[in-house]
């Protein structure tokens, strides 16, 4: 058993800070001791890109915003203390300004993720059946594109409160002091927040943090990351930041909620100014002088992706002083890349920090500690898969330690790199445990992940059954007074550390988001009917982490001509309902996916036959993304100004482009025979994007390389109002040549941009949506 010292260091509270019982405290007294410092910034794109401004509360500001939001919402709603308020918000500054203005009027904040005007929200629709809220909190612009006839009734119906309405007439007629508000009604045991784990959209989870939690969180996330209280004068205080987006909990707590913690300035950004242009986060950081920032492992290899050497020595990373990595499995290599290729901008690999945790445990499990340099194990493969961690060589992040006994790589074919996740957070107790027996493991033994301590919270909304499994665990040797929460991941110990192997749940954690396989499975279920027996949704190893396989089985009578559609419909089905892309796809026999004696699908049995290459399929098709290893294909080179003449030269060079990226970006094909076609031979210039499985961040990603490659402006609603290469490309050349003439044709599209937008927009912002190269972040940590 791991368990945190509960003496006191030299970093512990000051005595200003042991008085605080809940967020709304701690922003009065922020805005009390330095009301005009900078406490949030947001940059649109323009701003990073230095043709616009960015916009900046000081702590002040956002006190007198927050407090004039509260009044208004018990004054207008008629909401009471515990009631529920969901927040739906696009990236900027109003989502904290009605997040905190929650805190102030005792009602409970339900983050969710950015809607999509116009459109239906079911996961949107099913918080709201779940926690039943009284008020729906977002901006005017926001709520205006809300379709009441494509949401529930429960939904449609609800108040609607905007942070941006009337609001300088508000600072000045309601009492913008806390004195009208509950302040002193607040206890520590309160709900600060319900944070909807589940991507799911059929039985999402409401985790219930309280106020203790949050602020224990904070402090075991300033604790582990040697973050100084700052100064109540001066510029000497943190500067974050993050691109994560604030309703998902490492972008919240760790993002927003820890900078404004200790004192400091929260800079943020939308996902999808990173998506589109890795380069802006960095940027931001070397300009900002920020000395904390963080994302899930993929953030850091599309840097790596992205970013070339000369680019990367433009920057100066060396104030970064901390750079933490969670929320999906960690990659060493992706940490050794990072460094590598920022190390002439003065990035260090000590500057890594990678951590565990989960939202059931509010945020931070466990973490290595700032300016250590990494641990990494090299562990027999075949010893792993029995449940055993046996160490084959032990390293840090860019050396061999120097008691190693072995400095030779191991063969990768028979071992498995891991990164710790670092010993325990402050007050925390981390063990891990044999699910069967329920007796602690002795060290380098796997077994299922316990924790203990004031992080981890009471449990799920209206869950009574599911919380006494999951956070009533006991020891079968141990106190039974003593709860433990079960994470469901699987690891080991090692000289104090903690390794996280893999999962024994079946949830599927992409870039840093959950995915239901259930979900999943309906949906390719719901497509299919009568043709498809079984399906399975599985996480399966990438060159980046887990990727998502979909196996299913479809009738004999289904002829052969008819998969690689059926395979299409399938992938484009996934990406409507979820907004994430399958990195692969089989098709099987009945009887092909591994069943449990009462008929359940054996999803890990299924997970090791296909990483084995033991599922035999009629058909299967794998996606050779940019984020998979597929190559990076080369730019012709172009004028920068083409004449009217050169517009069809110029058109054949930029569509002989287009084919190769999309061939290179989407997938190849084995049939039951072995047959393995040339990759997306059957790719035209009049092939349909959409039949490449062209998704939002693919778009998005797109129109970034285009940009950078002509020189030119674009968005990524472009690839869907010229939806083919020839289309696209005889733009694109018309446009060099000083502008198309109106293309009549490009107006067919115009009513389904806003929906197209949309999607974009979602799936910015949803570790439920950063998807494709990421697809996603909604998760647990």
């Amino acid at each position: 058993m791991l368990r945190k010292s509960e003496i006191p260091d030299s970093t512990t509270r000051e005595p200003s800070e042991t008085r605080w019982k809940s967020l709304a405290h701690l922003l009065v007294d922020r805005a009390a001791r330095h009301p005009d410092r900078p406490a949030l910034t947001f940059l649109s794109d323009d701003a990073l890109d230095g043709v616009g401004e960015p916009q900046t509360l000081t702590y002040a500001e956002l006190h007198r915003r927050v407090c004039a939001v509260a009044t208004r919402l018990l004054r207008d709603t008629g909401a009471t203390a515990g009631d529920r308020a969901m927040l739906l918000f696009p990236p900027g500054l109003e989502f904290m300004v009605g997040f905190m203005a929650c805190e102030m009027a005792r009602l409970i904040p339900v983050p969710t993720s950015y809607p999509k005007p116009g459109r239906a929200m079911p996961r949107l629709d099913a918080s709201v059946t779940d926690c039943r809220p009284s008020v729906l909190i977002s901006d005017q612009e926001t709520i205006a594109g809300i379709d009441p006839h494509r949401v529930s009734p429960d939904t449609a119906t609800l108040p609607k409160i905007a942070t941006d309405v009337s609001i300088e007439q508000d600072l000045t007629t309601i009492d913008t002091t806390e004195s009208a508000l509950p302040l002193g009604e607040i206890e520590s045991t309160d709900l600060a927040l319900l944070q909807y784990t589940s991507g799911s959209t059929s039985d999402p989870k409401g985790v219930m943090v309280s106020h203790a939690n949050l602020l224990s969180n904070l402090e075991s996330i300033r604790h582990a990351f040697g973050i100084e209280w700052s100064d109540d004068d001066g510029d000497d205080f943190e500067r974050g930041l993050f691109w994560l987006p604030p309703f998902h909990d490492m972008g919240l707590i760790g993002g927003i909620l820890e900078p404004l913690y200790v004192g400091g300035h929260a800079i943020l950004m939308s996902p999808r100014s990173f998506l589109a242009r890795p380069m802006r986060w960095l940027r931001a950081i070397s300009d900002y002088k920020a000395t904390i920032s963080g994302a899930p492992n993929f953030a850091y290899q599309l840097c790596v992706d992205r970013v070339d050497l000369a680019q990367a020595e433009s920057l100066d990373l060396s104030g970064w002083e901390l750079a933490f990595c969670g929320a999906e499995p960690i990659i060493a290599d992706t940490l050794q890349q990072f460094t590598d290729r920022f190390s002439d901008a003065g990035f260090r690999g000590e500057t890594f920090c990678p951590c565990y945790g989960l939202a059931e445990a509010t945020l931070m499990a466990a973490s290595c500690r700032s300016g250590q340099a990494p641990s990494l194990l090299d562990v027999d493969k075949d010893e792993l898969a029995h449940g055993r961690g046996r160490v084959i060589r032990h390293t840090t992040l860019g050396k061999t330690l120097p008691d190693d006994a072995s400095s030779a790589k191991p063969d990768p074919a028979t071992s498995r790199q891991l990164v710790s996740s670092g010993s325990p957070a402050h007050l925390m107790t981390v063990m891990v445990v044999d699910a069967k027996t329920k007796r602690e493991q002795p060290d380098g033994e796997i077994g299922e992940i316990w924790l203990a301590g004031p992080s981890v919270t009471s449990g799920y909304w209206k869950r009574e059954s599911v919380n006494a499994e999951v956070f009533g665990a006991t020891l079968a040797d141990g106190d039974p007074a003593e709860k433990f929460l079960r994470t469901g991941d699987l690891g080991f110990i090692h000289d104090g550390e903690v390794y996280v192997t893999g999962r024994s749940k079946d949830v599927v954690i992409l870039r840093g988001r959950n995915l239901f396989p259930q979900d999943i499975e309906a949906t390719v279920k719901g497509l299919l009917q009568a043709n498809v027996l079984q399906c399975a949704a599985v996480a399966t190893t990438g060159r980046t982490g887990d990727a998502l396989t979909v196996a299913a089985e479809v009738s004999r009578h289904v002829d052969a001509e008819e998969l690689p559609e059926i395979v299409r419909h399938i992938r484009r089905a996934i990406i409507d309902d979820h907004e994430v892309d399958a990195r692969q796809v089989l098709i099987t026999r009945p009887g092909g996916i591994p069943l449990t004696t009462s008929g359940k699908v054996q999803r890990q049995q299924c997970r090791s036959m296909i990483e084995a290459g033991e599922l035999s399929a009629r058909y299967q098709w794998s996606r050779n993304r940019f984020i998979d290893d597929s190559e990076s294909v080369a730019l012709p080179e172009l004028p920068t100004r083409v004449t009217r003449e050169e517009i069809p030269e110029a058109t054949e060079q930029i569509t002989a482009w287009l084919l190769a990226w999309l061939s290179g970006h989407s997938g190849e094909q084995i049939h039951e025979d072995g047959e393995r076609p040339v990759r997306n031979a059957s790719l035209t210039p009049e092939t349909p994007f959409a039949e490449t499985g062209m998704d939002s961040l693919t778009a998005v990603e797109l129109s970034s390389e285009l940009e950078d490659w002509l020189g030119i402006e674009l968005t990524p609603v472009l690839a869907f109002n010229y939806p083919t290469s020839a289309r696209l490309a005889a733009y694109l050349a018309e446009t060099l040549a000083g502008g198309p003439e109106q293309d009549s044709a490009a107006n067919e599209f115009d009513g389904a941009e806003d929906d197209i937008q949309s999607d974009i927009e979602a799936s910015d912002l949803s570790p439920e949506e950063l998807e494709a190269l990421l697809s996603e972040i909604e998760n647990d940590s």
